[in-house]
């Protein structure tokens, strides 16, 4: 949870109970199914505009007619479980609204720079076993989608023959345009905005654009070549 959700106030929260059922305001009665909080939080999170928030009312029939949660710990408890076993985790939070005497509880969703969000972790293959991705595994599998990160990932952890155009980690080239340096490189990761690289002959470790990579072929060593600026 964000400690920016302290700055929305109870008042602000009470004027969108009574706003119409839209893309960011869900009313639920008390006895909500999991499932349909979990739809709803996710669903939130990769659809509500940047600096916004979305609601869900739990105790508020769909009517709007103000029903109250009979056990509003229980009903917090619940949702954060459910919030927790959302990939990559929510931006939320809870608060008990006295409405008509009776306890509602509201969950506010802020958008996410993370999305998309899904109802539960991704898994992968390592060895013999599936295990929940990491963060960095997630952005990989993410970035797989764009063709030229995808390409690279496929060879991750192979060796490569790299053709650079400017000095390797900095963003100043060598000079002379047609002058180049060709460096033999492990891939470590890939994202859809940098490469890194580990250099077999120094151990350095070096992070390039991934928008002045180009993938070429080296037919004599028979491996990915990389060329960089």
């Amino acid at each position: 949870m964000n400690s920016n959700f302290e700055k929305v106030s109870d008042e602000e929260i009470l004027d969108r109970v009574n706003d119409s059922e839209d893309n960011f305001i869900e009313r639920k009665h008390a006895g909500v199914k999991k499932a349909e909080i979990r739809r709803t939080l996710v669903a939130f999170a990769n659809s509500v505009p940047e600096e916004l928030y979305a609601f869900l009312f739990i105790g508020i029939k769909n009517d709007g007619e103000v029903q109250g949660v009979p056990n509003p710990d229980k009903v917090q408890k619940t949702v954060r479980e459910i919030a927790d076993e959302c990939y990559p985790k929510l931006e939320y939070f809870i608060r008990v609204l006295n409405i008509s005497n009776v306890k509602v509880v509201a969950v506010g969703v802020k958008s996410s720079s993370n999305r998309p969000h899904f109802s539960g972790p991704a898994f992968v293959r390592i060895g013999s076993e599936s295990v929940e991705a990491s963060d960095k595994i997630y952005e990989e599998l993410i970035a797989s989608r764009n063709s030229k990160c995808g390409e690279i990932l496929r060879h991750k952890g192979e060796t490569v023959t790299v053709v650079a155009r400017k000095i390797l980690g900095n963003p100043k080239t060598l000079g002379i345009p047609r002058i180049f340096e060709t460096h033999e490189c492990r891939i470590e990761s890939c994202d859809a905005h940098i490469l890194h690289l580990y250099e077999l002959s120094t151990g350095n470790h070096y992070s390039e654009p991934i928008d002045i990579v180009t993938i070429n072929r080296d037919n004599e060593m028979r491996r990915m070549m990389i060329e960089i600026g």
